[in-house]
């Protein structure tokens, strides 16, 4: 059976009417069909469009935490120096930099989802990479949408001359070839450009431009074989991989946004204290004593706050989709598609190392600023924290194998999953067995 986007017997499933369907009437029906994906590819590119917009809100971070960081900085520098409690410092600047990298991990991603919504390779008869070289497939990106030409079955014998005559034209061929050799050198670095990539060598000249002309189309992805059936096919094609794409980069920049403002809170709350304390402190903030741990408490609390609060965040966007399709499965079966929770499963972990560096700050500055009754204070809140935390996570079923190795592919810029050792196993053909015998039975 050959691939596509049905499955079953052709036959089967028109019946009778595949018989009665005049060569004509299928072709109206596929150009009907052409008509219909460009409107849904325009819909769709008009998503992404939004998105690459919306891509910008890294742009905001730097203006809602300006101060954020220098407010930090000064934390951890004046408790360095006056040689305060290396519990504190460390799990202070851990939860500040891992909740800031984060939001900055997640947009990255969200224009790495982009690049791949927009752009493909262009492999369309691109073989070999110079004379020299073993036939192979080169790689040369393109835009998703690749150019038009006329099918050249819906040409007669009156049209075909008409459209070649079109062709011909010096002034529609000079919207890719330069109509004279006054061209600044364009012709000589095309042809670099072309052999290089394909090893094709181009005459010199104005005797090369007819292929250079081919050669322009081929670039934007144009080939020479096009039929309104191979239209119809690549078409399909080309919608399954815009919907398969902008799922992925819708689900992202849900969860960047999310993630993002989470963020912001937390640094504008953490730097207000420590603003507030450059106030207090008579020195002017110059914490001639070291950072007071009252502060240091305060600002460690609000990353044990974030934790739970951004774990939840880069989670909702799934449990609002399943909410608003109620009958469709548990949300737990969505964490069998490893593609979809990579960077949830990641933000996860992250959102833990965090925890456990912020609450390691909150008990050990509660005990410095307030004796046993700080340290008492610093537990109960830390217990708060944490079990904020899981509550965060209900219904996230993702062990902490399969969150390591997340976080692995995701440091090496891989998409999730891994190669299954499973599914390996299950392919291999299990050995026939002998059929039993009168006397073993």
């Amino acid at each position: 059976m050959t691939g596509g986007p049905t499955s079953g017997d052709p036959g089967e499933m028109s019946g009778e009417r595949s018989d009665e369907i005049s060569d004509e009437e299928s072709r109206s029906a596929m150009r009907a069909f052409l008509q219909r994906s460009e409107v849904r590819l325009s819909t769709v590119h008009r998503v992404g469009q939004a998105l690459l917009g919306g891509s910008a809100l890294i742009l905001l971070l730097p203006l809602f935490i300006r101060d954020g960081f220098p407010r930090m900085t000064t934390l951890l520098i004046s408790s360095y120096d006056a040689h305060q409690q290396w519990a504190v410092i460390v799990g202070i600047a851990v939860a500040a930099v891992l909740s800031v990298v984060l939001p900055v991990v997640a947009i990255f991603l969200l224009v790495s989802d982009l690049l791949g919504f927009y752009f493909t390779s262009n492999t369309f008869g691109a073989p070999g990479a110079g004379p020299g070289h073993p036939a192979r497939t080169v790689f040369n990106p393109r835009f998703i949408i690749p150019g038009l030409g006329f099918n050249d079955d819906e040409l007669n014998a009156t049209t075909r001359p008409l459209l070649d005559e079109g062709r011909e034209d010096e002034w529609t061929k000079a919207l890719l070839v330069p109509r004279n050799l006054d061209d600044g050198g364009w012709r000589d670095r095309f042809d670099t450009r072309v052999f290089e990539i394909w090893g094709t060598v181009i005459p010199e000249g104005l005797a090369g431009d007819d292929e250079r002309l081919r050669q322009s189309f081929r670039l934007a992805g144009l080939n020479h074989d096009r039929t309104l059936a191979h239209d119809v096919a690549r078409t399909e094609a080309l919608l399954a991989k815009h919907v398969l794409t902008i799922r992925v980069a819708v689900l992202r920049y849900t969860k960047a946004l999310l993630l993002l403002i989470t963020t912001t809170v937390a640094i504008l709350a953490a730097s207000g204290f420590v603003e507030q304390a450059m106030n207090d402190d008579p020195s002017g903030g110059r914490f001639l004593g070291g950072f007071p741990y009252r502060y240091s408490f305060l600002v460690a609390l609000v990353y044990v706050a974030w934790a739970p609060f951004a774990a939840r965040s880069v989670t909702a966007p799934l449990r609002m989709i399943q909410r608003h399709t109620p009958g469709v499965g548990e949300y737990q079966d969505v964490y069998l598609d490893k593609r979809t929770t990579q960077f949830e499963s990641a933000t996860v972990a992250t959102t833990l190392v965090v925890l456990v560096g912020a609450i390691s700050a909150l008990v050990v500055a509660g005990w410095e600023a307030g004796g046993a009754l700080g340290l008492t204070i610093g537990i109960a809140l830390s217990i708060v924290g944490a079990a904020l935390w899981l509550v965060a996570l209900r219904g996230y079923r993702v062990g902490p194998r399969q969150t390591l190795i997340a976080v692995q592919l995701l440091l090496r810029g891989r998409e999730a999953p891994a190669p299954s050792t499973v599914l390996a196993a299950a392919r291999r053909p299990i050995p026939p067995t002998e059929s039993p015998t009168e006397a073993d039975r």
